[in-house]
């Protein structure tokens, strides 16, 4: 679903008429419902609906995950900020920038900051019994972390800044996931294709 949702966000932008800027441009004018001057975009249900699908998917990521978090308090602080990040993002679905600025960043703001919080707890939690997983998901945090810097200075142009602030989180979903995946079908294929599961 992560990887979805990066090619929603393409798609919708290939839709504009007038040509959308990933570097200037921000992610939420891909799900303004309404058309102004330099600012229409056609598909926006498109992108909203992967703006709600994603926070689900985010939540239920997080329930899969947190039963491998031994720590009681380190499971609940992952799911509490996995249930924030999960609301705010498909808030942001539900509310587009068009239904006021106050309104739009209540809903994106306590995704953005938590998101980077839960990847700097699970790095921590994984550092001694899956250094990779750990590690993956500090240079994630950092990434993102340094985006959201950059982005507050003005650094970068907008639309650069917030995806390096935003996209490692959804990145991290979708390679976390992918190698899961991988591991589990490599387990099931061994199951039934190993010499121990052949017949004799």
């Amino acid at each position: 679903m992560s990887f979805a949702y990066l090619f929603a966000e393409v798609f919708t932008a290939a839709a504009w008429k007038t040509p959308y800027s990933f570097a200037h441009d921000s992610i939420s004018s891909l799900g303004v419902t309404t058309c102004e001057a330099g600012s229409c975009s056609p598909l926006h249900d498109v992108m909203n609906f992967s703006f709600i699908a994603l926070g689900i998917v985010t939540f239920l990521g997080a329930l899969l995950l947190s039963r491998h978090i031994p720590s009681v308090v380190g499971k609940r602080w992952i799911l509490v900020l996995a249930a924030l990040i999960a609301a705010s993002t498909a808030a942001t679905g539900i509310f587009p920038a068009n239904d006021g600025t106050i309104v739009h960043w209540s809903a994106v703001l306590p995704g953005f900051v938590a998101r980077h919080v839960v990847l700097v707890i699970i790095a921590w939690h994984f550092w001694n019994h899956n250094r990779w997983v750990a590690v993956w998901s500090a240079l994630c945090a950092i990434t993102g972390i340094t985006g959201g810097v950059l982005l507050l200075a003005k650094t970068l142009q907008f639309g650069t800044g917030e995806r390096l602030a935003l996209y490692p989180l959804p990145l991290w979903m979708a390679v976390t996931g992918a190698a899961v995946l991988v591991a589990l079908l490599r387990r099931t294929l061994l199951k039934s294709f190993g010499p121990f599961a052949l017949p004799a």
